[in-house]
């Protein structure tokens, strides 16, 4: 094509010509691409709806309804314009709310460059300072050139979210630092992660502060991030947020952790009773989203949703302490099912996935005597990568292991591992799911050990 639709040069005229793809299917670009003949199309119809091949839906709407050659160019993809194309799925929950179906791969980490550049210059902010999204319906009962775009817009950070992407990045960039490319989580971060990127655990590179190589690793906006941006920037959404930061500004001095810790540590000591009627908090304690209200009042959050914990994937987790200091329970997480969780990589996991990508605010308390318990203090953690790629990742492969021989009743027990257990988590017998074998059995789920989460919380004192 010698003329280009678009003005290359324009921001405008590429988001307007751009937004034409709304309510269209990747199988009408290639049918609406002048340059292709019949046979063109059916090949390529066979390669893009292949999800091994190499070329993803992202190169399809760059070479055939922008018309130009994808290429491994570190800079934008509209260079002349500075804007970077992402095309990204979405799904359609139950309730109908929207939500992101993967993080957003931004681009691949050079441990032995990126930590020379300061964020402004990165290589990775330079790209992406300014992108066009493209989210499109992932749809399973359809094929791939089947699925309808129908959000596209041109994003920039908001300024307070670019002041958390940038401590994100220092923080990402600190490990590679200080030798310890190779314990980088996804959960190190807000919204900004370092996302795994291979084939399997054994792409690996070399770092440059350290001897032990580091799992290969992509800069990518996590998915809740990526949910709240197509709820709330592109979509509309009209559930209603609240942010924790009113000034942007306070990041500057402080990071989004600091400053929420910084604000719940004005409670410490106080009476957990004494707080629920100082706070108006008409839940008891024992209501499963007391903590949640709790943690919402004493950071001044009027509104059901606290904005931050969406875009960052932030879980509340309550722990109660006894008077010597150990947690009263072992710390439980949502049930897997047995007939879904033999089908898993441990890679791509949903224990994986959960754990390497979430940050949990742990709201303490402890008893000082039988009847008085106090907020004793806040923090933040997420699990370390030490843990998850060894003793959590045994404790999950020997569990898919029995389950598979169909010995699901005895799953890893608190006497296999420091770290991780499996038991019952169901609301009574009844409550049960079905098994490989054709059977049911009692729901389960991981658990992490109650002196496991003790010396986390000492380990941060």
């Amino acid at each position: 094509m010698n003329q280009l639709p678009y003005d290359k040069t324009s921001k405008k005229s590429i988001e307007n010509y751009a937004i034409k793809l709304k309510g269209k299917t990747f199988k009408d670009v290639l049918d609406n691409d002048p340059n292709l003949t019949n046979e063109d199309r059916s090949l390529l119809y066979e390669y893009y709806n292949n999800s091994k091949s190499k070329g993803g839906l992202g190169n399809l709407i760059e070479e055939h309804y922008f018309f130009y050659k994808p290429n491994s160019d570190s800079r934008a993809d509209f260079n002349e314009a500075g804007i970077e194309l992402k095309v990204t799925p979405y799904l359609i929950n139950k309730n109908h709310t929207l939500r992101a179906k993967e993080r957003l791969v931004l681009t691949m980490i050079d441990y032995m460059n990126d930590y020379k550049d300061e964020f402004e210059s990165s290589h990775m902010y330079q790209k992406c300072a300014l992108m066009l999204l493209v989210y499109y319906l992932y749809d399973p009962t359809k094929t791939r050139i089947e699925y309808l775009m129908n959000y596209i817009k041109l994003f920039q950070f908001p300024e307070s979210d670019l002041e958390i992407i940038k401590k994100d990045y220092y923080t990402i960039i600190d490990k590679i630092k200080k030798g310890k490319a190779h314990e980088i989580s996804e959960g190190d971060t807000n919204y900004l992660g370092a996302c795994t990127k291979g084939a399997n655990a054994n792409s690996i590179r070399e770092q440059p502060f350290n001897d032990i190589v580091a799992q290969q690793r992509a800069f990518c906006l996590k998915q809740s991030y990526m949910s709240y941006i197509l709820n709330n920037y592109i979509a509309n959404d009209n559930t209603s947020y609240e942010s924790v930061i009113k000034d942007s500004n306070i990041l500057k001095e402080q990071t989004l952790e600091e400053y929420i810790v910084e604000k719940l540590s004005n409670y410490y000591g106080e009476d957990v009773e004494a707080l629920r009627y100082k706070l108006n908090i008409d839940k008891p304690l024992s209501n499963k989203s007391f903590t949640y209200d709790l943690a919402k009042k004493m950071l001044n959050v009027v509104n059901d949703k606290i904005e931050e914990f969406e875009k960052a994937n932030i879980k509340v987790k309550a722990i109660r302490l006894n008077k010597k200091g150990m947690p009263e329970e072992h710390m439980s997480f949502p049930t897997f099912k047995y007939t879904e969780i033999i089908n898993e990589n441990w890679e791509t996991s949903e224990l994986y996935e959960t754990f390497s990508s979430t940050k949990y605010l742990f709201m303490i308390y402890q008893y000082t005597d039988e009847n008085t318990l106090i907020f004793k203090k806040a923090m933040f953690w997420n699990v370390p990568a030490s843990d998850l790629n060894t003793e959590i990742k045994r404790v999950w492969e020997e569990t898919v292991n029995r389950i598979k021989n169909n010995k699901y009743t005895n799953l890893p027990k608190t006497s296999e591992s420091p770290i991780l257990h499996v038991r019952p988590h169901g609301r009574n017998k009844k409550d049960v799911y079905p098994t490989p074998d054709g059977k049911y059995s009692k729901k389960q789920c991981f658990w992490f050990h109650m002196k496991y989460i003790k010396a986390q919380i000492e380990s941060e004192d």
